[in-house]
């Protein structure tokens, strides 16, 4: 129903909408208290599909994040680990990531929740950040900078305690 409100009459809107019928009988203003994420990443998947003429209702938009977020997963481990060790690893990691039953229930068509993004987001980041130290490009930076915004601030901020620590300890290991 979020995403609805937020395709419907835009983001400003949403990020003040006030829904009466959660958390009856008091409501609550949705865009304070939610991560919108997870809204605004199908808003804009629905947004290009319409841009291309290809016509879906954002209910299936919202039904399918998860298993798309999950193959986007796969292969953002596979490009993580292909970086850090050789393909052969990265196609191991891949498959692991594809069977292992904690994200497999939580990246199932009709599981609308942060975790069939954040866990794409988390890894993503992780080859991004290591791909622009190994290089030294500020291409690669600026594209982990961007993917590093996105997944504190948009997805989830419980990922992001993990992430600062990573990074802070590679970093005195790449020093």
């Amino acid at each position: 129903r979020a995403t609805r409100q937020l395709v419907s009459d835009g983001y400003y809107d949403f990020l003040n909408w006030f829904d009466d019928s959660a958390w009856y009988p008091l409501g609550r203003i949705v865009g304070g208290t939610v991560y919108p994420g997870l809204m605004v990443t199908s808003g804009f998947i629905h947004y290009v599909l319409h841009l291309l003429n290809i016509t879906v209702h954002i209910r299936d938009v919202c039904v399918f994040l998860a298993p798309v977020f999950s193959g986007l997963t796969a292969i953002s481990t596979f490009l993580l680990t292909r970086e850090v060790w050789d393909e052969g690893a990265g196609l191991l990691a891949a498959c692991f990531i594809a069977i292992v039953p904690g994200y497999v229930s939580r990246s199932v068509a009709g599981s609308y929740d942060n975790e069939g993004i954040a866990i794409f987001a988390l890894m993503f980041t992780y080859f991004l950040w290591i791909r622009s130290v190994k290089t030294g490009s500020v291409f690669w930076a600026s594209l982990a900078a961007l993917s590093y915004f996105y997944m504190v601030r948009m997805i989830t901020a419980l990922s992001y305690f993990y992430m600062v620590r990573m990074i802070t300890a590679l970093s005195y290991f790449y020093m």
